[in-house]
């Protein structure tokens, strides 16, 4: 059990990661075309899409600022400490 803790919580950190390098990738249009930032693309923005409509998308088609990277993150962290909540119970009750 503490194994796949550490595995969730790894892949979850991961992840977060590669949606921050996306971010800063995205403020240069040369690494967001480069091998790696379409790769990060491919990678993170089937999860940032599922934030990026109605008054998200409506505030970053008005004023530029995109927030499904931070919504995204935010969204990420709850489902890590929520696995981690699960699991220090399954074991404590195991």
């Amino acid at each position: 059990m503490w194994l796949l803790y550490q595995l969730i919580n790894w892949i979850i950190w991961m992840y977060s990661l590669l949606i921050v390098i996306d971010a800063i990738f995205s403020w240069m249009p040369m690494l967001r075309d480069s091998v790696l930032g379409q790769f990060l693309a491919r990678a993170v923005d089937p999860y940032l899409n599922l934030f990026r409509r109605g008054p998200v998308a409506r505030l970053a088609y008005s004023s530029g600022i995109d927030l499904s990277t931070i919504i995204g993150l935010f969204i990420l962290y709850m489902l890590q400490n929520l696995l981690s909540d699960l699991i220090f119970r399954l074991i404590l009750h195991v």
